[in-house]
């Protein structure tokens, strides 16, 4: 796509602004707002450590070529002054409309929202949205967006809607209160390796949970998509910071149980003390298979615990868990005693969505977990 630039004038209380919406595609036009970006969300790095990040997570599959693009206000008359900018990254999208028509679409999450602090309040976020707005309704050809915010109601009047956020917090024990006995569900702990087939695995496993779903009546299903790229993505960020924030990088990746087809993908939170589960896949039903899935689903909890103890981690964060995974939640609170929060987020992290358009969709996003973040 040839660079897009619109011309913009902003008048206020604190004089004029002239300038400039456009997709940063050179290197030096990349680096200015990537800087500008480091001063929010690189603040565990150094200047030089986020833009060696920014290059490193560019040239991964998921955001190769087109996949991340990255947006800015800049000045008319300085191209090398940038008011705002943000990110636009590939998602696949599975989506089940009204009359039960299931497709694969284009969407994306919107990424790093920036303003210079010299030039906040002035409308320049807003600004930069609508203009990212109308190239997702366009040249974008997203069906829908997403992004994850610690300020909601900010992008509700820019067009996202706020989703439900909830999440299970469970408090790592000392010890893990668990006994190997012979009879139960075998697992086995994932490294990177394990990951594209269990994710080609996956994505086939929600096409037939859609096809087979029943949503109320005039509601939209949809959910990214657990591809490889989008899993590995963000396991590959968070080695990044491993290694610069401590020197090392957990290989484990996750655990499986093969015979009730089930399988959870984590990845180790050591600047902020957590373990978090990027995607539980459930097991079978019940009626398809002799293991018992509830207590399959407790051994694999159980191994994200036993996990996060090894590093001396103290939480394990689950979002949005599935009414299937209340059963093997409570055995672990009221049988082994294991401390669990299940809480609404409502100042973190808050997943907002926008349809093309802006059309305002009875929608059930599901699963909604932490695999779609960014």
């Amino acid at each position: 796509m040839s660079e897009k630039q619109s011309a913009i004038t902003i008048q206020d209380a604190k004089g004029t602004l002239a300038i400039v919406f456009s997709e940063a595609t050179t290197a030096p036009e990349r680096i200015r707002c990537s800087t500008l970006a480091s001063t929010a969300f690189g603040k565990s790095l150094s200047a030089a450590e986020y833009l060696e990040r920014e290059e490193y997570l560019g040239n991964l599959p998921l955001a190769r070529g087109a996949g991340w693009r990255v947006w800015s206000l800049r000045s008319a008359n300085d191209p090398n002054l940038v008011f705002a900018m943000c990110k636009t990254l590939h998602r696949d999208l599975l989506v089940r409309d009204i009359d039960g028509i299931i497709s694969q679409e284009q969407g994306y999450c919107i990424c790093s929202v920036i303003t210079d602090s010299r030039y906040r309040g002035r409308g320049l976020a807003s600004v930069l949205l609508k203009n990212v707005a109308e190239w997702l309704d366009g040249p974008g050809n997203a069906k829908a967006s997403m992004l994850y915010s610690d300020i909601g109601d900010f992008y509700v009047s820019k067009g996202w809607d706020v989703l439900d956020a909830f999440q299970s917090t469970l408090t790592v024990p000392p010890p893990i209160p668990r006994a190997r006995v012979d009879g139960l569900p075998k697992t086995r702990l994932l490294t990177r390796d394990d990951l594209p087939n269990l994710c080609e695995r996956d994505v086939e496993s929600l096409k037939n949970d859609f096809h087979h779903s029943k949503p109320a009546a005039g509601t939209i299903l949809v959910t990214v998509l657990p591809t490889s790229p989008t899993i590995s993505w963000l396991q590959s960020r968070t080695d990044f910071m491993n290694a610069k924030s401590h020197g090392k990088v957990p290989e484990t990746k996750g655990t499986i149980c093969e015979s009730a087809d089930a399988w959870m993908y984590w990845y180790h939170d050591l600047r902020h003390n957590k373990l978090i589960v990027q995607r539980a896949k459930l097991p079978k039903p019940q009626g398809d298979t002799n293991v018992d899935v509830t207590r399959a689903l407790v051994e694999l909890l159980l191994d994200t615990l036993e996990e996060a103890a090894k590093w001396g981690l103290q939480k394990v964060v689950i979002w949005n868990p599935s009414p299937r995974l209340r059963d093997p939640l409570k055995h672990l609170e009221k049988q082994l005693e294991i401390d669990i929060t299940t809480e609404k987020r409502e100042s973190s992290e808050i997943p907002c969505l926008r349809w093309h358009g802006g059309q305002k969709l009875s929608t059930t996003v599901s699963p909604n977990e932490f695999y779609g973040w960014s």
